[in-house]
């Protein structure tokens, strides 16, 4: 077996999946924007702690995402910090209908979805939601395309749309951050 390296545990997410990650790597995600107003070196310390804590007090070198969130909450109120943690923040789902960004477009309807779309992203990213969920994908197509059924042509602009917004999502969303899409 393979030696961790001193500074990695092994984290277990939601899915069942394990891997070896560096601790200050997770610490970093779990408390957010929280690093920004927080020393290097309170950052580093409270990884060691928490580190400590699981290998030498607790003797595991596997741990879930919730376990460790709650230790890291645990340091950080020792050190004065009031920090809620990724794993504890209230769930925020930002919804938006597709077909609705257009009713009001006129001329190229599909120019005017794709930037309507951009700007819709932008826009429900700020608040760094945990999802955002987009309904009317069928709908919004048809009417671009001007279809009164489901074509070829229909599926091969959903499927350029989806891409589209994939990217536009890669570029603006939090990394804990998912995409729904639906038809």
């Amino acid at each position: 077996m393979i030696r961790l390296r001193a500074d990695c545990l092994i984290i277990q997410i939601s899915g069942g999946e394990q891997f070896p990650c560096p601790v200050e790597v997770v610490t970093t995600e779990l408390i957010g924007k929280a690093v920004d107003w927080m020393s290097p070196e309170a950052i580093q310390n409270v990884t060691a702690a928490v580190l400590h804590f699981f290998r030498e007090e607790q003797d595991r070198e596997a741990v879930s995402v919730a376990e460790f969130a709650e230790a890291l909450e645990s340091v950080l109120q020792n050190l004065g910090y009031s920090v809620k943690t990724a794993a504890k923040r209230k769930r925020m789902i930002r919804n938006a209908n597709i077909n609705d960004l257009i009713r009001e477009s006129e001329g190229d309807l599909e120019l005017a979805m794709y930037l309507r779309l951009r700007s819709e992203m932008k826009h429900l990213l700020k608040n760094t939601p945990s999802e955002l969920r987009f309904s009317g994908l069928h709908g919004c197509v048809k009417r671009v395309l001007r279809a009164r059924r489901w074509s070829r042509r229909c599926q091969t602009l959903s499927d350029q749309v989806v891409s589209f917004m994939r990217q536009c999502f890669d570029e603006h969303a939090a990394a804990d951050c998912l995409l729904v899409v639906k038809s």
